[in-house]
C-alpha cells in the first residue's frame, strides 16, 4: 500500500470511529436521562402529595360522654366542610392579577360565609352538647340547648339579637345543684373543646403533617374561646349570676376553696389568666393562623402541610396543654410522636396551677398500630394524684387527696375496605381526666368507622 493511500485510509478509519463514538456518547445521555426522569418521578411519586383522608367516627355510650360527643360531632363536621367538593371548579388564570383577585375574593367569601359558621357551629355543639350537655348528662340532668345564628349571619338576620354568647345550655332538675358538681358541669364546655383540640392534633400528626384548613378552623375556634374572658379583667369582679362559663367558673372555686373576699376572687381569675397564657404557645394554633391566611386565602390550598420534626422518620409534636379542673387551672404538656403509617403514641404530664390545691397526673395514649390486615389497635394509660370529689358534699374545703388509675384500649376491626366497627373499653378509679367520666368503674364507646374517599 503506497504511503498517501495508508494515510487516506487512516483519516477515513478515525472519522469513522468519531462519528461512532459520537453517536454512542448520544445514546448513552439519552438513556441516563430517561433513566434520571424514571427515577425522579419514582422519587416524586414517593413523597405524599396530601393527607389520607382518616375515617369519619361515629361513636355512642349510654350517657354520651365528652370523648364519645366530640369524636361524632368532629366527623359530623368534617363532612360539612365537603361541601368544597361538589363546588364547581373555576378555571382563574391566578398567574395574572385579575385572576388572582378573582380568586382570592371567591375565597374571602367563602371563608366568610362557608368556612367560619362551620367552624363556629362545630366548636359551639361540641362545647354545650359534647362538654356541659355530657357533664350534665353524667350528672343525671336534663340539659336543654339555645343556639344562636353563627358567623356573619346573626348580624346579618338576627340584628336585635345582643346576646355575646353563641349558645347556652340549661339544666332541669328538681333541685338545686351544689359544688362540686356544679363545677364539673360549668368546665365541661371548655374541657370539649380542648379535648377536640388534642384529636385534631392527633389527626395532623398522624398524617404527617397535613391538614384541612376546615380543622385548623375549628382547632383555633376550639383553643380561642373564652380567651377575651380569661385575658381581661372581667373575671376578677363578682355580679349578678353570670351565663360566662370563666366567671361562674372562678364563683364555682370561690366556694369550694371558702375564698370569699374579693381579693380571693381576683387572685384566682389572675392565675388563670396566666395559666391561660401557656394555651397560647401552641405550635398548632400559631400554624391555624398561617395556613388560613396564607395557605388557603392567598394560595388557594384545601390542604397544607404544617412543617413538623422529625426524629427517624417519625413526626413530632410538642403540644401545650391548658384544662380546667374541679380544683383550678391545669398545665400539661404532650409529646405526640407518629410513623409514616399513622401510628401515635403520645405521653403526657400534668399539674395545677391554681394555688388552691395540689393536684398532678401523667399518662400514654397510643393509636393506630397495625396488628393484621384488618385490626388496628390502641391504648391509654392515665395515673393521678388529686383531691377527692365530694358530690352532694357542701363545705368541704379540705377534702383527702387520692391517687387515681386509668387503663383503656382502642380498637378497629375493618369488616370491609369501607367500614368498620370501631370501640374502646376502659375503667378507671374515681377522679378527674379530661374527658373521662368522674365515677369509677367500666367506661367506652362503641360505634362505626367509615373511610370515604
Amino acid at each position: 500500500m503506497r504511503r498517501d493511500s495508508a494515510c487516506a485510509w487512516w483519516e477515513r478509519t478515525r472519522a469513522r470511529w468519531a462519528r461512532a463514538r459520537s453517536r454512542g456518547v448520544k445514546r448513552a445521555a439519552g438513556v441516563a436521562s430517561a433513566l434520571l426522569a424514571v427515577a425522579s418521578s419514582s422519587v416524586a411519586s414517593a413523597e405524599p402529595v396530601g393527607p389520607a383522608r382518616e375515617p369519619y367516627v361515629f361513636v355512642a355510650d349510654p350517657k354520651l360522654g365528652v370523648e364519645t360527643s366530640v369524636r361524632t360531632i368532629d366527623s359530623l363536621a368534617r363532612i360539612a366542610f365537603r361541601y368544597e367538593d361538589a363546588l364547581p371548579s373555576f378555571d382563574v388564570d391566578e398567574r395574572r392579577l385579575p385572576g388572582k383577585l378573582l380568586g382570592l375574593l371567591g375565597r374571602t367569601v367563602e371563608l366568610v360565609f362557608l368556612d367560619e359558621p362551620i367552624a363556629e357551629l362545630t366548636s359551639l355543639v361540641a362545647h354545650e352538647a359534647g362538654g356541659h350537655g355530657a357533664r350534665a348528662r353524667e350528672l343525671g340532668l336534663r340539659p336543654t340547648y339555645l343556639f344562636y345564628l353563627p358567623g356573619v349571619y346573626r348580624p346579618l338576620f338576627s340584628a336585635r339579637d345582643e346576646e355575646r354568647a353563641g349558645a347556652f345550655t340549661t339544666y332541669q332538675t328538681a333541685g338545686l345543684i351544689e359544688e362540686p358538681a356544679n363545677v364539673i358541669g360549668t368546665l365541661g364546655g371548655l374541657e370539649a373543646n380542648y379535648v377536640h383540640a388534642w384529636w385534631l392534633n392527633a389527626r395532623i400528626v398522624r398524617a404527617g403533617g397535613w391538614v384541612h384548613h376546615g380543622d385548623l378552623l375549628v382547632y383555633g375556634a376550639s383553643k380561642l374561646m373564652y380567651a377575651e374572658s380569661f385575658l381581661s379583667s372581667s373575671a376578677e369582679e363578682r355580679g349578678a349570676a353570670s351565663g360566662n362559663d370563666v366567671e361562674s367558673y372562678v364563683t364555682s372555686l370561690q366556694e369550694l376553696s371558702n375564698g370569699w373576699r374579693v381579693e380571693d376572687r381576683r387572685r384566682i381569675a389572675r392565675r388563670l389568666a396566666a395559666g391561660y397564657l401557656w394555651n397560647l404557645a401552641d405550635p398548632t394554633l400559631l400554624y391555624a393562623l398561617y395556613g388560613t391566611v396564607v395557605s388557603r386565602l392567598a394560595h388557594g390550598e384545601r390542604t397544607s402541610r404544617m412543617p413538623l420534626p422529625e426524629i427517624n422518620g417519625a413526626a413530632v409534636l410538642l403540644s401545650p396543654r391548658f384544662a380546667l379542673t374541679p380544683f383550678g387551672g391545669e398545665q400539661g404538656l404532650d409529646l405526640m410522636i407518629a410513623d409514616r403509617r399513622g401510628a401515635m403514641l403520645d405521653v403526657y404530664a400534668r399539674v395545677g396551677s391554681s394555688g388552691l390545691a395540689s393536684y398532678y397526673g401523667a399518662g400514654a395514649r397510643a393509636l393506630g398500630a397495625r396488628v393484621g390486615s384488618r385490626v388496628r389497635l390502641g391504648g391509654e394509660l392515665d395515673v393521678w394524684r388529686q383531691p377527692e370529689i365530694l358530690l352532694g358534699e357542701r363545705a368541704v374545703f379540705d377534702p383527702p387527696t387520692r391517687l387515681g388509675l386509668n387503663v383503656g384500649v382502642y380498637g378497629d376491626v375493618w369488616l370491609t375496605k369501607e367500614l368498620a366497627l370501631t370501640g374502646k373499653l376502659g375503667a378507671k378509679s374515681p377522679g378527674y381526666v379530661s374527658g373521662l367520666p368522674i365515677a369509677g368503674g367500666p367506661h367506652g364507646y362503641l360505634g362505626v368507622s367509615v373511610a370515604w374517599p
